[in-house]
């Protein structure tokens, strides 16, 4: 009988004594599922949480390397891995005497923006050979830079598995240097940095939503101190070192930077040419010294209280604080990608936009008359010395092309013109070796003749 009036009382149990509906937000709910996770004991993110800060730190020291060039004093203010590799690149720049004296020099190597060596470079005019150039050069030839963003003419009717670009260079405007150094600017990929940024802040409103204050501190302090020294940065100015006026007469400093894949053709003043061959760039920040020091005591503040505090975080927290990482790393890393791509398109700035033309010549020939054409028509350079240097190859088929392509740019030949006696001083194979070198001449010959009218005046 007891049992029967104890289940008459569950069954007859006035619904006014039910539990009320849970009117809860969104974001507790959310919370709520990640409260198991607390006291779980397959999970220990305690370790990952710590050693995560230390990933990634090439492409942390090269993403910071881009803020001068962007300019935009919101980038960098996200949580983001890699951080002792900023520290021993700043505190290398710090005490480093022996390469330069200035601060500013060391910088721009130690991040990237210089130091690099360039190509071979040979002037037309003087004759003067350079094996080796500096950082504008080795990103003239390097990097995907196209000028005006226009795709590159094709020359030639023969296919090639590894095609020579040519690149033709007309400095129109003298190049700044100096504090005078017109400042570059990119605007590429910028937009994605957005992405890192709001993440960041998510984990936070996420983490003070379930208490997790420790989590919240050190993702909000990684954003402070990533971000002072970005801003830092990019208030940075970028100068070209000042260069040696040349001698009074001396001829346009014309000439050519050499690689396996690319040829680019400089023309203009000594001045401007040495400027890319020969200019050192340098990263000038207000404070000098101190302000590099500053920069390096924020991050190393960072990476030290995060590597110690952050396994004491709850594991949702740790959660959000890898989360940011993650993000803010593969952000790093595709702008990591496409640096040579986001410097080229800051360098066409900081050369005070030049007038560009750019070839694809489906064989070496091709390209070897087109560059031959840049230099030589104007300056009645003798062409065999820059074709020698392109294609240095014997045969007697070549020597007979090359001479008779001297001798349409001596005369000015407004088309290239040949003699069918040089096919009588050769046998049947170097015939046909003939015929395909004369078809890549004759094609780049006209190419170059019908993009420069203003440049080959023909002689009457």
């Amino acid at each position: 009988m007891e049992c029967l009036k104890v289940r008459e009382l569950n069954i007859f149990r006035p619904a006014t004594k039910s539990m009320p509906f849970d009117t809860s937000p969104t974001i507790n709910f959310i919370a709520s599922l990640f409260a198991p996770l607390r006291l779980s004991s397959h999970f220990d993110l305690d370790v990952a949480s710590g050693i995560a800060i230390f990933i990634g730190g090439n492409s942390a020291v090269s993403a910071l390397a881009l803020r001068p060039l962007y300019g935009q004093l919101w980038h960098g203010w996200y949580n983001t891995p890699g951080c002792h590799a900023i520290v021993w690149e700043l505190v290398r720049t710090l005490f480093q005497t022996s390469f330069s004296s200035e601060y500013s020099e060391r910088l721009a190597v130690s991040i990237g923006i210089s130091g690099r060596k360039g190509p071979k470079y040979i002037a037309s005019r003087s004759g003067t050979v350079m094996p080796q150039t500096c950082y504008l050069a080795d990103m003239l030839v390097h990097s995907n830079w196209r000028g005006k963003e226009c795709d590159p003419a094709v020359v030639g009717v023969r296919g090639s598995p590894s095609p020579t670009k040519v690149t033709i260079v007309d400095f129109k405007k003298s190049i700044p240097t100096g504090n005078d150094t017109l400042r570059p600017r990119s605007s590429r990929n910028s937009s994605i940095l957005i992405i890192p940024t709001a993440t960041s802040i998510v984990a936070c409103a996420f983490c003070a939503s379930m208490e997790d204050w420790l989590a919240f501190t050190m993702i909000l302090l990684g954003m402070v101190c990533s971000g002072i020294a970005s801003f830092i940065l990019s208030t940075g100015k970028i100068t070209l070192g000042e260069q040696l006026k040349p001698a009074r007469g001396v001829p346009p400093g014309d000439g050519m930077l050499l690689s396996d894949t690319h040829i680019v053709i400089l023309r203009g003043n000594e001045e401007d040419v040495n400027a890319v061959t020969k200019g050192k760039l340098r990263l000038k920040l207000k404070g000098g010294d101190c302000t590099l020091l500053l920069c390096a005591f924020l991050v190393s503040l960072q990476v030290a209280l995060q590597l110690v505090f952050m396994p004491f975080a709850s594991l949702a927290g740790q959660l959000m604080f890898l989360l940011s990482l993650l993000m803010s790393g593969a952000c790093n890393l595709y702008l990591s990608a496409k640096e040579d791509d986001i410097r080229s398109n800051a360098l066409f700035t900081l050369l005070n936009t030049p007038e560009v033309k750019t070839y694809e010549a489906r064989s070496r020939a091709s390209a070897a008359v087109l560059a031959c054409l840049a230099l030589c028509w104007e300056s009645r350079t003798p062409a065999k010395e820059i074709l020698q240097e392109l294609v240095p190859i014997k045969p007697r088929p070549w020597a007979a092309c090359s001479a008779c392509l001297a001798q349409n740019i001596q005369e000015q030949n407004g088309e290239f013109m040949y003699s069918p006696e040089l096919k009588e001083m050769l046998d049947e194979g170097e015939n046909n070796f003939l015929t395909d070198l004369i078809d890549d001449v004759h094609a780049a010959y006209d190419r170059y003749i019908k993009d420069h009218p203003d440049n080959t005046r023909m002689r009457r």
